[in-house]
């Protein structure tokens, strides 16, 4: 991140202590949030109304192109009758829907999430999806290992437990190699 390309606005956002501190989303994450949410928020009162988002989400057809970011804003302005949220809150909100992967009812939210179908588990097609969605280009291959680590050789789908478990072990491998980092 490039301090001289940043306004004095989003300077000062990245010096708040609940931005430094956030356990799931990286500064450039919170930029961008906070510039999407400039877009929509109201000079006076440094609020946006959700449903306006939505609007334009569904006119832009994100929520076909998009259904687990959709999915996750729906939530949030449902929770929102009133629609008004400032940024803190609206961070907060989409970082609770999203699920913080350092514990487990965070890794349970995120599996809710993904799970659109509501059917408990990831086939691999649900997988691919997910992949195109986030523009990670995996695979039929990549798909299939994905599904061979975390549920076992033969498997053909993923379980919420399993999703869980997996994620937990890398979030746990994650949290050592950063503090071996910090100690050096």
């Amino acid at each position: 991140m490039n301090q001289q390309n940043l306004d004095k606005d989003e300077i000062a956002l990245l010096q708040k202590p609940w931005v430094k501190n956030h356990t799931t989303l990286t500064n450039d994450d919170i930029l961008q949030l906070y510039r999407l949410f400039n877009l929509y928020c109201d000079p006076r009162t440094r609020r946006i109304d959700l449903k306006d988002v939505m609007i334009t989400a569904q006119q832009l057809g994100l929520v076909e192109k998009n259904p687990i970011v959709a999915n996750t804003l729906q939530q949030v302005s449902d929770q929102h009758g009133d629609g008004g949220v400032d940024f803190e809150e609206f961070v907060r909100e989409l970082t609770n829907k999203l699920g913080n992967l350092f514990d487990q009812k965070g890794r349970e939210q995120l599996f809710t999430l993904v799970d659109i179908d509501g059917k408990g588990t990831l086939d691999k097609e649900d997988l691919k999806k997910i992949s195109d969605e986030l523009h990670l280009n995996f695979s039929q291959k990549d798909i299939d290992e994905i599904v061979h680590n975390v549920a076992g050789y033969g498997a053909e789908d993923v379980t919420a437990e399993q999703f869980e478990k997996y994620l937990a072990k890398l979030t746990n491998r994650r949290k050592i190699e950063t503090e071996v980092l910090r100690t050096k």
